[in-house]
């Protein structure tokens, strides 16, 4: 009986949070702690904020429930010879797969098979920033005021010390320094139904 298809999304930030395994067809499929190397851990990417619209994943200050006009930034990788970062290679199927390129609007797909050990025996992606994405990251440098929520990088750190403390360890040692400061920010979820195509 050949063996159910299935493939890998390697997460460095916010999707470690996945981590139940996947049954298909009978079979068990489980997350896999993982490093992924040849890349650098960053805050590469941005979102702009006043752009969201109410039907859509937006943050609000949580001091007056406004939307600030600001850019959130979020984690990203690039290529560095040497380097790496660690994560979780989450399973997914054809539906999951398709939900996630959906759901990562800032982020385009790319297969690192071959980068990531433990070696699986299956494909293994992960996502990482687009071009606009990006530039939006390097004119809120410059241009409108840029920062990191709060929740976000608090919900990544728990993530990763739920993988245990060496693994959050190893997340702070191979991630950079966050550039921007941290904003109280509440982030919106869109209404159940509606279209929903925003950056975690």
């Amino acid at each position: 009986m050949p063996e159910p298809r299935i493939d890998y999304v390697f997460g460095y930030g916010s999707l470690v949070a996945r981590r139940a395994a996947l049954m298909v067809e009978g079979a068990r499929f489980p997350a896999v702690p993982a490093r992924l190397g040849g890349f650098r851990r960053l805050w590469g990417v941005a979102m702009n904020n006043w752009e969201a619209a109410p039907s859509k994943k937006h943050y609000v200050d949580r001091a007056d429930g406004r939307a600030p006009r600001v850019r959130i930034a979020f984690l990203d990788i690039e290529e560095k010879a040497g380097a790496g970062v660690n994560g979780l290679a989450i399973p997914v199927d054809a539906a999951h797969l398709a939900a996630l390129d959906v759901r990562e609007v800032n982020y385009e797909r790319i297969d690192v098979s071959t980068a990531v050990e433990p070696r699986l025996p299956h494909r293994v992606f992960t996502y990482r920033g687009t071009d606009a994405a990006r530039a939006r990251r390097r004119e809120g440098e410059s241009g409108a005021e840029i920062c990191v929520s709060s929740d976000y990088l608090a919900a990544v750190r728990r993530a990763f010390a739920d993988l245990g403390a060496d693994a959050l360890a190893e997340f702070e040692l191979t991630t950079a320094v966050l550039p921007f400061p941290q904003r109280d920010l509440e982030l919106i979820q869109p209404a159940p139904g509606s279209e929903d195509i925003s950056v975690s």
